[in-house]
């Protein structure tokens, strides 16, 4: 099983899913380059080419069959790298299945975010931390979690994140494998509603993980693996 983070993010926004997962499976995830503690400060810019770092990765440790499980931006790039993996002429599968979580679909509108980082990485705006998208009863600890986290990306890589993910679309490909659509309890209703078709076009459904808005990843992480393994017992 490979964690693939959210623009911005790094692979130790799975820690403590990890954790959970490492029970029953051997679970991992790793920083996508200009994020964390990889070197540079520049995003690989586009969904494509995270796939393919992805796919090579894969490939460097020998793996088949892995669950991608990926949040946000690191949900297309799951979907674009089973996608890819289908089209291979390679004998064996990567890619099992894949489990999404948080604002995946490209009809999510990021301009906003993007007119804002840009305004930041210019000089022109000071950066903030986002605490919109969290469950009511968040406690403080996830948001110091998140934050800790979040300090560790520069803002130019979150950057060629969100334009990379405005740039890509599943388009009229078909996912060859199992998926799992994650929904937080307390998405808001166009969010749900954008999981749900996004579902309901990959011949999938949507789950509800309760008590989590749309960083389930760190809000409820043991509900999370709880769903994931579930996802899994259902692939045997």
């Amino acid at each position: 099983m490979v964690c693939l983070h959210d623009a911005g993010g790094n692979g130790n926004d799975f820690a403590e899913l990890l954790d959970e997962l490492a029970i029953d499976q051997s679970p991992l995830s790793f920083d996508m380059p200009g994020h964390g503690r990889s070197a540079g400060l520049d995003s690989l810019g586009s969904v494509p080419a995270m796939a393919a770092h992805t796919r090579a990765l894969l490939e460097g440790f020998g793996l088949t069959g892995v669950i991608l499980v990926g949040e946000g931006l690191g949900g297309a790039v799951a979907l674009e790298t089973a996608m890819l993996d289908a089209d291979s002429a390679a004998g064996t599968s990567l890619v099992a299945g894949v489990v999404l979580i948080g604002q995946v679909a490209t009809v999510f509108d990021v301009s906003r975010e993007i007119e804002s980082l840009s305004a930041i990485t210019a000089g022109r705006a000071r950066r903030e931390f986002d605490r919109t998208g969290y469950a009511p009863e968040t406690d403080r600890a996830v948001y110091g979690k998140a934050f800790g986290e979040w300090v560790k990306t520069d803002p130019r890589a979150t950057l060629g994140d969100r334009r990379g993910q405005a740039d890509w679309s599943v388009g009229e490909r078909r996912l060859a494998v199992p998926a799992m659509v994650v929904v937080g309890e307390h998405q808001d209703v166009d969010e749900t509603e954008t999981a749900n078709a996004l579902a309901a076009a990959l011949g999938s459904v949507a789950v509800t993980l309760e008590a989590a808005g749309r960083h389930g990843v760190i809000e409820q992480p043991v509900a999370l693996a709880a769903l994931i393994g579930t996802f899994i017992g259902g692939l045997v």
